[in-house]
């Protein structure tokens, strides 16, 4: 009898160290066991830290206490499938994925793990859903911003634009949707487009350098790689004194002039109440795809004393005035 009940007292500790099911802390069965969230990041660049760090917080401001084991792609793409199938084997209980590629390697080897992505921008032309209501292992946050109202502040900047520029990732699938929408809408405004594809960070300053004798002003998507480059590009841009408007607020800090969009640690905050809800038990199947729901304005204030623009300018009302 004493040998049973050593047995069985062993077998508790040992599972109280090693770990337990998602199910058994959601309802609370095993007290003094933490949480394993796996974070896969496609790459370092301001934007997908800032969404790494709002999501870490956001799941302790949600009363999740986890263990994080964070894995980085460094952008790339090849490594997208094997970085992430180390959470195969683990014993994580979901798995967060930032940005498209990564999100898209996740799924692909993680198939039995539940996963939440965010810094996405079409879930659905990514392949990553079928729909926004039509979930399987994973779910998340859209970066998707309205491209048409960016265009729209750019040509109260400055009336006179007639050639807006662009550069974008060729392998990066959220580029190429935006991509084609600027496109159209450029045609719709009656304005030329300079766009150049890159394969990798390091053809970005012959990038911008091809297109800024051509340009008026350019337009920063939520581009990953071209991101990671953003005071390359602010510095010819202000050379050439090119005003400039991002998609998200990460590439204003890092030097360009305004942004109208994603704050990407609200964004990974987000993320993360969808993320406590499949930890404390929620069926992941049930977690529609959100879009991102607070955006930010920011001006980058030595960017706009080199271009010689007020920032008493009515454009910029309500917006963070950063670069100080």
């Amino acid at each position: 009898m004493k040998k049973i009940i050593l047995s069985t007292t062993l077998a508790l500790s040992l599972a109280m160290l090693v770990g337990c099911s998602t199910k058994d802390k959601a309802e609370e069965k095993i007290d003094d066991c933490k949480y394993k969230v796996g974070i896969v990041q496609y790459m370092d660049q301001i934007s997908l830290d800032n969404a790494k760090k709002g999501f870490i917080d956001g799941l302790k401001e949600e009363g999740i206490d986890a263990e994080i084991e964070v894995q980085n792609e460094n952008g790339d793409s090849t490594l997208t499938t094997t970085v992430p199938k180390k959470f195969q084997s683990d014993d994580v209980d979901l798995v967060y994925a930032i940005a498209t590629p990564a999100a898209q390697g996740a799924k692909t080897a993680l198939p039995n793990k539940n996963i939440i992505f965010s810094a996405v921008t079409d879930p659905v032309a990514a392949g990553l859903v079928e729909s926004k209501d039509k979930i399987t292992n994973i779910t998340g946050v859209t970066d998707a911003v309205p491209i048409r109202n960016h265009l729209k502040t750019l040509l109260e900047l400055n009336p006179n634009i007639k050639t807006l520029g662009l550069i974008y990732s060729t392998f990066e699938k959220n580029s190429l949707v935006q991509l084609e929408e600027v496109k159209k809408i450029c045609k719709d405004m009656g304005l030329d487009l300079e766009y150049v594809g890159i394969n990798n960070i390091n053809e970005i300053p012959q990038a911008i350098a091809s297109i800024s004798g051509k340009i008026d002003a350019l337009y920063a998507l939520t581009d990953n790689t071209v991101a990671s480059a953003a005071p390359i590009i602010s510095k010819t841009l202000n050379e050439d004194k090119i005003i400039s408007l991002s998609a998200e607020e990460g590439q204003v800090t890092n030097g360009l002039l305004m942004s109208e969009g994603v704050d990407y640690y609200l964004h990974g905050k987000q993320a993360a109440k969808m993320a406590a809800r499949v930890l404390k038990g929620e069926d992941i199947k049930n977690i529609s795809v959100e879009d991102n729901k607070e955006n930010v304005k920011k001006v980058n204030k030595k960017t706009a004393q080199a271009l010689g623009i007020d920032l008493n300018s009515q454009v910029f009302k309500g917006a963070e005035i950063v670069g100080d």
